[in-house]
């Protein structure tokens, strides 16, 4: 177990718990879905001794991080969706992870035969599984090619907003790592415990070595940092997913109005920085702004034809739309209307 790999896993938990407004339901140990009808050897979703394994058609795959959507569309059969995080420092994320989710949707997806089946089995949910994967250095171009045409989700996390989070992780798994000697199955306790703290938290004491003063002062610091931010999964008029980290304040401002008319800027210092403010009585509201990074290939579109940015801007990124549980109860779909002319009046000001 690298430094490396152990950011990526406890990156996962955190992002897992962030994208929750979204109706996204993590599995865990104590909510594993049973089917009765089943027997246990057929079952989907099983605990092994190397954690928790979703059924293929031609074997079981390991999972860190696998939840439900709580709402599923018309037409569609209820989605799960596969969170997978890489914190590299520099590098960007190859096209050989993206390899990796394609083999394991295309088994998981097929695992499904109606011949054999009783009328009672038949009636049990099927689900249809995605693949996200998150990184904090960008994808590379092949990946990202790859990843279109084969229907994984890139999620690029290279943006500032991130740094406080992406930080704080960085820090636990240098305290954690270079004040013992730790092994992959003492990581895997460590980060049960980290997921309790996360997602319940709390965790059971228990006797353990790992919180200690200064690993647990971190761990329950980037706890805090998370408690009143939202991660929402917007669509735009393009292929792409586009991530909006929002606090707590934008929250509130989509549950008077979920439907919202917001001004988009870019940083000319930062062209990968982009930042949405919102509009409220025909004047922007910067202290409600939240920022995001386009695509590497959609970005490029925009900038190669500079005179037409504001055209090719309209027509993918005009309405940034998601569903989002904003009181944690019920689903409220959610746009972000882009306007031009306020845009055109206010150029943003970074500070």
């Amino acid at each position: 177990m690298n430094k490396q790999q152990a950011k990526g896993y406890l990156l996962e938990i955190v992002l897992s718990k962030l994208i929750e407004v979204n109706g996204y339901e993590v599995i865990r140990e104590h909510n594993i879905p049973y089917e009765y009808s089943v027997p246990y050897e057929e079952q989907e979703i099983v605990s092994n001794s190397n954690g928790l394994n979703v059924r293929g058609r031609g074997g079981y795959h390991q999972f860190d991080t696998l939840g439900t959507f709580k709402i599923t569309p018309p037409f569609v059969y209820p989605l799960r969706l596969f969170v997978e995080a890489k914190c590299y420092a520099s590098t960007k994320v190859g096209i050989d992870r993206v390899r990796m989710g394609v083999g394991v949707l295309n088994d998981i997806n097929t695992n499904y035969a109606t011949v054999d089946l009783s009328t009672e089995q038949l009636s049990i949910k099927r689900y249809q599984y995605h693949y996200a994967i998150f990184s904090t250095s960008g994808f590379s171009k092949p990946a990202q090619r790859y990843a279109i045409a084969h229907k994984i989700h890139l999620i690029d996390l290279s943006n500032d907003a991130y740094k406080g989070i992406i930080n704080l992780i960085e820090q636990i798994v240098d305290e954690l790592m270079d004040n013992s000697d730790i092994d992959s199955s003492e990581f895997n306790n460590f980060k049960n415990l980290f997921s309790e703290l996360i997602y319940d938290g709390y965790y059971y004491h228990g006797d353990n070595k790992f919180f200690v003063s200064d690993l647990l002062h971190l761990v329950r610091a980037l706890k805090r940092n998370i408690e009143n931010q939202f991660l929402y999964l917007a669509t735009i008029n393009s292929v792409h997913m586009i991530p909006l980290l929002a606090n707590s304040e934008f929250n509130e401002l989509l549950k008077s109005n979920p439907h919202q008319n917001v001004s988009i800027h870019f940083n000319p210092e930062n062209p990968d920085e982009w930042i949405i403010v919102p509009i409220i009585d025909n004047d922007e509201v910067p202290n409600l702004s939240i920022s995001f990074t386009l695509p590497e290939l959609l970005r490029e579109y925009i900038y190669q034809d500079v005179e037409n940015a504001m055209l090719i801007k309209e027509k993918f990124i005009h309405k940034f739309v998601f569903i989002a549980y904003l009181d944690n109860d019920n689903p409220t779909i959610c746009t972000l209307t882009f306007n031009k002319a306020t845009t055109m009046e206010n150029p943003w000001s970074f500070r």
